[in-house]
């Protein structure tokens, strides 16, 4: 091998790791936004990204627009809807309504449960306590994604790491969030 060709194909090298390099940073920190929240486009990574609970810094701060462009365009939402149902590990569908107003609905299944508490001294802050039976290996890292939708809209709440099979957020019973996730015709999907 001469001079040149080695050094041609060490130029050709770094290009190439230089372009794999680039690729992989647009796919795993996505497409930045601008000023505004509503200048970006939404990819399939984007989306796939939220399913699976990405928990990295960059894509959380990103949580929000992320939603609501999905809330906002039927295919999007079409997307996210058929990537839960294929990555999931359990869900809770409809609930029947609780009997008592002061009540907040409790979602059981054979997987998890998903139970509210609220703070004795600040009543409108709950405690969203997420038990899982049998917690899987993506559930106990730092973070993991719990889906909620109905037929309005689709969100997406980050619960700590597990501990005894058990994790917690406290929420303010005002937030959007949580009336979603205490409708009772929303369904919960556990990633």
């Amino acid at each position: 091998m001469t001079r040149n060709n080695f050094k041609e194909n060490h130029q050709q090298l770094a290009q190439q790791l230089f372009c794999a390099n680039t690729a992989y940073s647009s796919l795993t920190q996505g497409v930045r936004l601008g000023n505004s929240e509503s200048n970006f486009t939404v990819v399939f990574n984007d989306i796939f990204q939220l399913v699976k609970g990405n928990s990295q810094k960059s894509f959380v701060a990103r949580r929000l627009p992320l939603i609501k462009k999905i809330n906002t365009d039927l295919s999007l939402r079409k997307t996210y809807m058929q990537l839960i149902e294929q990555l999931k590990f359990s869900q809770s569908g409809l609930q029947v309504a609780a009997s008592s107003g002061d009540a907040l609905p409790e979602r059981i299944t054979e997987y998890f449960s998903l139970k509210f508490k609220r703070d004795k001294n600040h009543p409108s802050q709950v405690y969203v306590i997420l038990s899982i039976n049998h917690p899987a290996e993506q559930h106990l890292t730092d973070t993991f994604a719990v889906h909620i939708t109905n037929n309005d809209q689709v969100d997406c709440l980050y619960f700590p790491s597990i501990i005894d099979g058990r994790s917690q957020l406290l929420m303010e019973d005002k937030d959007n969030s949580f009336k979603l996730l205490t409708d009772r015709n929303s369904q919960l999907y556990l990633m």
